[in-house]
């Protein structure tokens, strides 16, 4: 065994803790997104209202990822996490106590908040630990703990009925647990700070198609995990049925980020991403006629999820090609910003066209998101030089500036080694 896998496997055992309490966290959280929807549909919740209460989530989170980083230096990873985690797990369990929409609403803001908190110290905590060895090993285990939590999440749907309480203690229970392993880890916590502070407009007018990338990946996440219980409750699908409608929504992003990843460094960026946003919108035009028994549903959404998860790593890349190497951290930070702005406003758009459509509304959203995409790609493709690109960024939808650092860092020792 060489010093540098020796090295490698070292840097995976101190920070294993760290993919216990993750792990912990994201089977919760995929749990909750899930049951909400199908909950607020037995209660008899309107789709838009129900929109609304999912968009709060990611209100929440953006809120957040702008202030919860000044508070890691202040009072301190394992305190911050220890804290945002009881208030998740308290929300979490109130959600039966207090059945009305504005409650709930207010509940998934101080979830997202929570959320954001809980995503950025475990992910500052890695970009901490992580040595130019270990920077990619450690981001893809970490995608992979995250894509398969949230995906077990969806499963336990079928565990009990979704009109009691048990579920929700079991998110409690889980998000509780994710402390546990955070609270007694042996690792000093890290001391670099996150940056917050950007520009918008600088960073929309350097690289206007991977901020619109970017922002409508989130649109469409977004909508798959607020919405997507919604839908499918809503055309009959069983509780259990709901858990794999949404679960195979996540999985095909585990099949499908290495492989787009590797055409967008061998290909225009450009040319990809026009690609994958098309290839959506044809997906969601052919789920819009199939019913709830039908296979061929289960497979588009798993399609349209390889698709839609991507994205959001496309747009990233697409950004990071045409900023100055200086510039990488503070636009880290913007990046998190406008994929946060997309998640707000893609629930509340599907939710309207669900209302005034019916189900289908869902699939006409969905693909409507990434029309937008396709199209000024082509433009841009046509008019625009083709820029020098960085390697891929391989990133999770939903992370942090912190995880955005990781993965520059990553992508940047890799561009080291080839050099």
């Amino acid at each position: 065994m060489n010093s540098r896998t020796t090295t490698e496997r070292t840097g995976l055992v101190s920070v294993s803790p760290l993919f216990v309490g993750l792990a912990l966290l994201m089977v919760g959280n995929g749990l909750l997104g899930s049951l909400l929807g199908i909950r607020a549909s037995i209660e008899g919740f309107p789709t838009v209202v129900i929109g609304i209460i999912m968009a709060m989530h990611y209100a929440g989170f953006l809120v957040g990822s702008l202030t919860i980083p000044r508070w890691l230096s202040t009072v301190g990873h394992i305190r911050v996490f220890a804290g945002l985690a009881a208030f998740a797990a308290a929300a979490a369990l109130a959600y039966p106590l207090f059945v009305t929409p504005i409650v709930w609403g207010l509940f998934r803001f101080v979830a997202g908040f929570s959320m954001s908190g809980l995503y950025v110290t475990v992910e500052s905590w890695l970009n901490d630990r992580a040595s130019n060895a270990t920077r990619g090993r450690l981001l893809a285990v970490y995608m992979l703990v995250v894509t398969l939590g949230l995906s077990l999440g969806q499963i336990l749907l079928g565990a009990s009925d979704p009109a009691g309480g048990r579920l929700f203690m079991w998110v409690g229970i889980l998000i509780t647990l994710s402390i546990v392993p955070i609270a007694l880890i042996p690792i000093p916590a890290p001391s670099k700070p996150i940056p917050v502070s950007f520009s918008l407009r600088a960073l929309a007018n350097s690289a206007p198609l991977g901020i619109v990338a970017v922002a409508l990946a989130g649109a469409a996440g977004s909508s798959v995990l607020g919405l997507g219980a919604v839908y499918a409750t809503d055309i009959g699908m069983s509780p259990s049925e709901v858990g794999l409608f949404m679960a195979v929504s996540l999985l095909g992003a585990v099949v499908t980020q290495y492989p787009i990843g590797w055409l967008s460094d061998r290909f225009a960026r450009r040319t990809v991403i026009l690609a994958v946003a098309a290839a959506a919108v044809a997906v969601s035009g052919m789920a819009i006629s199939l019913n709830s028994e039908s296979v061929g549903l289960f497979v588009l959404m798993s399609v349209y999820g390889s698709l839609t998860f991507p994205m959001y790593s496309l747009g990233v890349s697409a950004i990071n090609d045409l900023i100055e190497d200086d510039q990488l951290v503070v636009v880290a930070a913007g990046i998190v910003f406008v994929y946060g702005i997309g998640s707000v406003a893609g629930p509340l758009v599907v939710s309207i066209l669900m209302a005034v459509i019916g189900p289908a509304g869902y699939h006409w959203g969905l693909g409507a998101f990434f029309l937008p995409v396709a199209v000024y790609a082509l433009v841009r493709g046509i008019s625009q030089v083709r820029p020098i690109q960085r390697r891929f960024v391989n990133l999770p939808a939903r992370s942090s500036t912190a995880a955005a650092l990781l993965a520059q860092s990553s992508s940047d020792g890799a561009d080291a080694e080839t050099e």
